[in-house]
């Protein structure tokens, strides 16, 4: 059994494994008057043509979107909408986690 353990660790380590996080695609449709910044990669942003509102495609860590729903209604004013769907998994950068040990500069 522990050669078996020691085996597959090895495999795993040859591979230089990588943290990651998951990541939501969200769809932001706002007042242009009600822009903020948030962690986030956009992805594509622009007026939606015969409105007032603003789109913004973006992909924002998970981990960053509990309460997003209620800042976002508390700064809008309710004027606000999102639509967040699991995407992808995002291997974490080294700025952004300290402690990964496999992490290269």
């Amino acid at each position: 059994m522990t050669a078996v353990k020691d085996a597959c660790r090895q495999a795993v380590l040859k591979k230089k494994p990588r943290l990651v996080e998951a990541m939501y695609f969200c769809e932001l449709n706002t007042p242009v008057d009600s822009l903020s910044k948030m962690r986030a990669q956009v992805l594509k942003e622009g007026m939606q043509e015969g409105s007032a509102l603003f789109t913004v495609h973006a992909y924002l860590p998970v981990s960053e979107s509990f309460g997003f729903a209620d800042e976002l209604r508390k700064e809008t004013s309710g004027a606000a909408s999102a639509l967040l769907a699991l995407s992808q998994f995002e291997a974490v950068f080294c700025d952004i986690l300290a402690g990964d040990p496999f992490c290269v500069k």
